[in-house]
C-alpha cells in the first residue's frame, strides 16, 4: 500500500526533472533573439501566472499557507533572475553546473533546517553530485569581471533546495492550482519590477522560433513541471526528490549539445556520469534495507 504511492510520486519528479532540464535550452534560444535575462526570467513565468490568477481565491484556514508560497515564488524569482544572467554572461555549461548542484545544498538543508537525517546513500549521491559539478565549474575558464554573475548563480541551488524540502512535505497541504497561483504571482511580483527598472531595449522575439521558445519556457519548462512536481513531491521523500532532480543537470548539458551544439569536453561528460551513478546508488541500494534491518544504514 505505501510503495504505490512513493512510485508513482518518484516517477512525477522524474518527469518534472526531464521538463525544468529544458529551461537553459530554451532561454539561450531567446537570447539569441537578442532578449536579456530580465525579459527571459518574466517569460518563463507570466503565462503560467495569468493563467492560474483564476485560482488565487484562498479561504481563511490557508491564507497563511499562501503566505508561505508567495514568499517562496518571490525568492524563486530573484533567484531564476541571477540563473539567467549567469547564463547569459559566463559560459552556459558553468552556470548549468552551478544551478544543478541543488540537490546536494538540498540535502544539507534538509539536515540542518528541517531536522531530515539524510541516510548515507543521499550523502553519497550528494557528494558524487558536488564532484560532478566541480570537475566543470573552473574558476580559470571564466571571463574577467564575472564575480557577481557566478555568486548570483550559486543563489538558485540554495532557493531551489529550500524549495524542495518544503514543497515535499508542506506545513499545510493546499490544492495545486491554489499554490501555483500563489507561487507565481510572488515570481511576477519581483521580476516585473526588475524588467521595468531595467528598461530592455527589446521585449519581443523577432522570429517564430522566438515565439516557440516564448511558449516554451513557460509552459513546457515551467508550469508544467511546477505542477507534476507539486503533484508528485508529497508522495515521496524529500532527499529523493532532490538526487533525482539531478537528472535535470543531463537533460540540460545534452540539449545544448545536441540542439545547440555545444561542445562538452571530458570533465562535464564525467559529470554526467557521475550523476547517473549517484541516481543508481540512491534508487538501487536503499531497496535492500527494509529487507535486512540488521544493516546500520536508513532509508529516507
Amino acid at each position: 500500500m505505501n510503495s504505490k504511492p512513493t512510485i508513482n510520486g518518484q516517477s512525477l519528479v522524474v518527469m518534472a526533472a526531464f521538463f525544468y532540464g529544458l529551461n537553459p535550452f530554451f532561454a539561450q534560444l531567446l537570447f539569441k533573439e537578442g532578449l536579456g535575462a530580465e525579459i527571459v526570467s518574466l517569460y518563463r513565468f507570466i503565462l503560467p501566472a495569468i493563467f492560474f490568477a483564476f485560482f488565487l481565491r484562498t479561504p481563511p484556514a490557508n491564507r497563511p499557507e499562501a503566505l508561505r508560497t508567495f514568499f517562496l515564488g518571490v525568492v524563486s524569482g530573484i533567484s531564476i533572475f541571477g540563473y539567467f544572467h549567469a547564463l547569459e554572461t559566463i559560459p552556459a555549461a558553468t552556470a548549468i553546473l552551478i544551478y544543478y548542484t541543488y540537490p546536494v545544498f538540498s540535502v544539507l538543508i534538509g539536515w540542518a533546517v528541517f531536522r531530515r537525517i539524510p541516510s548515507q546513500n543521499s550523502l553519497i549521491s550528494a557528494a558524487l553530485v558536488a564532484i560532478a559539478a566541480s570537475l566543470a565549474v573552473r574558476p580559470e575558464t571564466l571571463p574577467a569581471g564575472v564575480l557577481f554573475s557566478v555568486a548570483a548563480c550559486f543563489l538558485a541551488p540554495l532557493v531551489v533546495a529550500t524549495q524542495v524540502q518544503y514543497l515535499s512535505n508542506p506545513k499545510t497541504h493546499i490544492p495545486i492550482t491554489n499554490r501555483m497561483a500563489w507561487i507565481t504571482t510572488g515570481h511576477i511580483m519581483v521580476l516585473l519590477p526588475i524588467a521595468i527598472w531595467i528598461k530592455p531595449e527589446q521585449i519581443l522575439p523577432d522570429s517564430l522560433t522566438g515565439l516557440i521558445s516564448v511558449v516554451g519556457i513557460a509552459l513546457v519548462a515551467a508550469a508544467i513541471p511546477q505542477v507534476l512536481f507539486m503533484l508528485g513531491a508529497p508522495k515521496s521523500c524529500a532527499d529523493k526528490n532532490a538526487l533525482t532532480g539531478s537528472l535535470e543537470l543531463v537533460v540540460a548539458l545534452l540539449a545544448g549539445a545536441v540542439l545547440l551544439g555545444e561542445n562538452l569536453d571530458r570533465l562535464e561528460i564525467t559529470a554526467m556520469v557521475l550523476i547517473v551513478l549517484a541516481l543508481f546508488i540512491k534508487q538501487v541500494e536503499s531497496k535492500p534495507m527494509e529487507k535486512q534491518p540488521s544493516v546500520n544504514i536508513t532509508r529516507s
